[in-house]
């Protein structure tokens, strides 16, 4: 697939779009951050105790959350190969980078004056360069489409090229705050914000609302959209709270900016999860439904297939089988003929009846070839297994040349004369067997067909088809039910295949052995009579056409 075809794929954030529910949930977030900071305002000035480890805890938090997005904007871009992801991913890891460094340089945090600090005035603008490294990112996100990447065998490199990217900016900032510390503007004296900090503040806080302003412009708007909008309104109030609001470090405002911030971030990274979660199970179920649409053309191709063997089975054999119908006809003939020409009654009556038995045979013919190739619904029922095994028998010698008959021998099983399964589908398996077996031993000095049923030891019905022919060479028995693989010139291919469909979707098996006389055993298993009180009746092939 494309990478266009995968940036338009509704299972992705970045190109799901908006729904009225996310625009009112965005709304209810947002309104909840407002109502929060508005709330702090009357006591938000009033100092607390001094606890650095808080700041620890929360700011730990706080880049755990950014990493885990940023690595969930890999995995979009990785699929969507559009580039503004990419540039996306790498702001969150850029904040999460700059949440650790401004956490190890922090006062009282890590060390009593912190790990990586060159002065007091690093730590507060390792502050201002976490916030605003998100911001700039979602500029450059919400700016325009950019084009799209290379060839999807590239991902794994550009994703690496921009982590590493992500990391120099990191680093980057992080010696220029700590080295050029000396020439920073003051923010902070004594613990208490300068007027020089409420200018950088300012300055932060436009660069939030700015890119605010071109979510909200940006169109048409996906469900990524929606919550980065939220967390740069979320961001505007938490910056505001900690930074104007508050005084000082460590009083009201301050700590509850700080846990509003990584509260609102735990918030966006779960809301951004549940929607993940959410596009997987649509996902998931769209599968679901389309194996479902296979597997029911599967089955229909199936029943076909069936039918088609079926129609093979007699019609590559028309000739012999119109030859078989023909007889009884010209019995017709002659005997009408006859009456026609006799003045007496009696001499007709006695012509009556070998004509009403020719008939008969011709009539019979006629419904048993129409049976068996008719294409029809399964219907499984409890059944005897002897007059099916009998009616195969009789189409395989309408089909067979004159003179090719066997002697058959029968061996029916006293505890076997019964199963539950589908009269013309098991007549189908049972005529291809013997014609098989009748086929196998045609030039063979000894030729004798056995048939015989037993219970085997798992409770179902064995039948089985032994013929005295040459056997089976190796290269054919290790493909035997294999589709479309057929010795024969005028054969499909499909028999022996059709055949363990077949016995499959009955829950049986079917099985070639070599017959210890010389030829070949062919032995399937179907459910005994009393499957009709615990299984229900099939409608349909349950088994895929594999090998």
């Amino acid at each position: 697939m494309s990478a266009q075809a995968f940036e338009k794929s509704p299972m992705l954030l970045s190109a799901a779009m908006m729904t009225p529910g996310h625009r009112r949930a965005a709304l209810a977030v947002c309104l909840l951050a407002l109502l929060t900071c508005l709330s702090t305002l009357p006591f938000a000035q009033i100092v607390w105790w001094t606890f650095p480890g808080f700041l620890l805890i929360q700011q730990t938090l706080q880049a755990g959350n950014c990493l885990i997005i940023a690595a969930l904007l890999y995995g979009h871009y990785s699929i969507a190969r559009t580039n503004e992801l990419a540039v996306l991913a790498s702001g969150y890891l850029v904040t999460a980078l700059l949440v650790l460094v401004h956490t190890l340089s922090f006062p009282g945090t890590v060390s009593e004056t912190g790990l990586l600090t060159g002065g007091p005035q690093s730590t507060p603008w390792l502050y201002i360069g976490w916030h605003a490294a998100l911001p700039l990112a979602v500029m450059a996100y919400a700016s325009g489409r950019w084009h799209a990447g290379a060839g999807l065998k590239t991902a794994r490199t550009q994703i690496v090229i921009s982590i590493l990217g992500a990391i120099a900016i990191a680093v980057g900032i992080t010696a220029c705050l700590i080295v050029g510390h000396g020439s920073l503007p003051r923010l902070v004296e004594g613990g208490r914000l300068t007027p020089a900090s409420r200018v950088a503040v300012a300055t932060l806080l436009l660069l939030q609302l700015a890119a605010l302003i071109l979510l909200v412009n940006k169109k048409p708007r996906s469900v990524l959209d929606i919550w980065l909008m939220v967390t740069m309104f979320v961001s505007i109030c938490t910056v505001s709270l900690v930074s104007l609001i508050s005084a000082q470090r460590f009083d009201a405002g301050w700590y509850i900016g700080r846990v509003y911030d990584v509260t609102t971030s735990t918030f966006i990274l779960l809301l951004l999860l549940s929607e993940i979660v959410t596009l997987y199970r649509r996902s998931a179920l769209a599968a679901a439904i389309e194996h479902r649409e296979r597997e029911r053309r599967l089955n229909e191709m199936e029943a076909v297939l069936i039918h088609l063997s079926r129609v093979n089975g007699l019609g590559r054999d028309v000739s012999a089988l119109i030859h078989e119908v023909g007889q009884p006809f010209a019995v017709i003939s002659m005997l009408a003929k006859m009456m026609k020409r006799s003045d007496s009654a009696d001499q007709v009556r006695q012509l009556l009846e070998p004509l009403l038995e020719s008939v008969e045979n011709a009539s019979a013919i006629i419904r048993r070839s129409r049976d068996f190739i008719k294409n029809h619904q399964p219907e499984r029922r409890t059944q005897e297994i002897a007059p099916v095994i009998d009616s195969a028998i009789e189409l395989v010698s309408f089909t067979n040349n004159p003179g090719s008959a066997v002697p058959t021998h029968f061996q029916y099983g006293q505890d076997a004369t019964s199963a539950f399964f589908d009269r013309v589908q098991i007549q189908q398996v049972v005529f291809n067997l013997v014609r098989n077996a009748m086929e196998a031993m045609a030039g063979s000095p000894r030729q004798v067909l056995t048939i015989a049923t037993a219970c085997t030891t798992e409770g179902m019905i064995e039948v089985s088809v032994a013929d005295t022919g040459s056997g089976l060479p190796p290269a054919v028995r290790a493909k035997l039910f294999a589709p479309f693989v057929t010795t024969k010139e005028s054969g499909l291919g499909v028999g022996l295949s059709i055949c363990r469909v077949i016995i499959e979707a009955h829950g049986g098996e079917l099985q070639a052995n070599d017959n210890p006389g010389g030829g070949t055993i062919f032995s399937f298993t179907v459910p005994p009579a009393s499957a009709t009180a615990n299984e229900p009746v099939l409608q349909g092939m349950h088994h895929g056409f594999t090998n």
